[in-house]
């Protein structure tokens, strides 16, 4: 897709940009105002599914290293970034406030100490764990007093 001329690449467009792209689309074929945001956030799932299925039954490496796969996942990456935009659009969300907020929770949510490197993976693990507990009311993986 072309913006102003050239090819758009992620350091020179803005999410703006991209909005305004969709809308363009779907105000030149009569689609604006039809989604309700549920319905939105339903074809975001589906387009999220859909880019999932190209996964199944490869481990992260084979997908990688599989030239046929690369488009078909951009495509569905473009689908799932497309519905994004529409639920933001139809809910009014600017979604570089939403992702900054989002991000300070998270570093609130996941300290980086509890993380760093010099940690081992089942230190990682139980710390992750544990915050998945305590947000949601209980982990099987989060251990517990026979753990210690």
């Amino acid at each position: 897709m072309l913006l102003g001329g050239m090819f758009m690449n992620d350091q020179e467009t803005t999410i703006s940009e991209l909005k305004q792209k969709v809308l363009e689309f779907r105000k030149k074929r009569g689609w604006t105002g039809m989604e309700n945001p549920k319905d939105a956030a339903l074809s975001l799932v589906l387009e999220a599914a859909e880019l999932l299925e190209h996964f199944q039954w490869k481990t992260g490496a084979e997908v990688k290293r599989e030239a046929r796969l690369y488009g078909p996942v951009c495509d569905e990456l473009a689908d799932v970034i497309w519905w994004v935009l529409v639920v933001a659009d139809s809910m009014n969300i600017d979604v570089s406030k939403a992702f900054e907020k989002k991000l300070a929770k998270n570093k609130e949510k996941w300290p980086e100490h509890l993380f760093s490197k010099e940690k081992t993976l089942e230190e990682r693990d139980r710390a992750y764990y544990r915050i998945k507990a305590k947000h949601r009311g209980g982990h099987p993986l989060a251990g517990g007093e026979e753990d210690r």
